[in-house]
């Protein structure tokens, strides 16, 4: 993704609207749930964070997130837990969201 397209994914919030949207977010299974295991951090609507298995040995040793608007990022960061997993992906979202423009 070039800094443009990053740019124009992301929109900029104050620290107030951006806690507001996390305290309404909510955990839940992503419409292919059946076939990828995933899960979403939605708030009002809109995806914020997805969360996957991680898998290692071949086996799940964890879950693996992103922020929806960037897509995968294909480094290893993952969580033991789901609810780890979506803490640490909002509180990745929230500084996307605040941090001012270059």
């Amino acid at each position: 993704m070039t800094p443009k397209e990053y740019e124009a994914k992301r929109r900029l919030l104050s620290a107030r609207a951006a806690r507001a949207i996390i305290d309404a977010a909510d955990v839940v299974k992503a419409p292919d749930w059946p076939d990828t295991r995933a899960w979403h951090v939605v708030s009002g609507g809109e995806v914020l964070v997805v969360i996957s298995p991680f898998y290692g040995g071949g086996s799940r040793t964890g879950w693996r997130w992103w922020l929806a608007a960037l897509g995968p990022s294909g480094d290893s960061r993952h969580e033991t837990t789901i609810r780890q997993a979506a803490a640490r992906g909002l509180a990745d979202w929230e500084r996307w969201v605040t941090e001012p423009r270059r």
